[in-house]
């Protein structure tokens, strides 16, 4: 005769419910979506089946078999071991995953932090680039003015020293302009 056992905790993930045999110390054989565990009692063998979106604890009927030496001598007892096992792995996993999930929320925060500091060093060096054209186009203009003031200069000494009859001639000694004066009288 078989038996279907409903159990407090729902198996409803195979990978956790193998664990969870694995961890009672239960072997198992796989054959699609059924369980064939290394129990066996005056039934036959005992195993979880896929139904209605978990796995039951079944009896297959038969008469032949044996209890086997396994240290949960009654169904209750494997399956309430089962099912602490698999509570646990359980806990255990979702520990894990909230802790994946925080370290992902703290890495967000240090990209973000590294960002805005990146972001702060782009500003920084903008402001720096923009300082630098600043002094760079006011160097020019200071040298742009002291060339047309030279050259002011020299056009109206020029021109003086004409209008009094001289010729000019001019000479770039280390970047200071020389003009002579020269008048010829016969």
């Amino acid at each position: 005769m078989s038996s279907v056992v409903k159990t407090a905790t729902p198996f409803i993930n195979k990978e956790l419910l193998l664990k969870a045999l694995k961890a009672v110390g239960c072997k198992y054989t796989i054959q699609g979506d059924t369980i064939l565990t290394d129990r066996h009692d005056y039934n036959g063998i005992q195993q979880f089946k896929f139904k209605n979106g978990r796995y039951v604890y079944v009896h297959d009927s038969g008469k032949w078999g044996n209890i086997d030496g396994n240290k949960y001598k009654t169904v209750s007892s494997f399956i309430k071991a089962v099912g602490t096992q698999y509570n646990a792995i359980y806990k255990k996993q979702l520990e894990e995953l909230e802790l994946k999930r925080l370290a992902a929320i703290a890495e967000a925060e240090r990209l973000r932090k590294e960002q805005l500091a990146e972001q702060e060093r782009l500003r920084l060096i903008a402001e720096a680039e923009a300082e630098r054209k600043r002094a760079e186009e006011e160097k020019l203009r200071l040298e742009r003015e002291r060339q047309e003031f030279v050259e002011k200069q020299r056009a109206a000494i020029v021109a003086k020293a004409k209008e009094q009859g001289y010729d000019v001639r001019e000479t770039v000694v280390d970047n200071t302009i020389k003009l002579v004066l020269v008048q010829t009288t016969y």
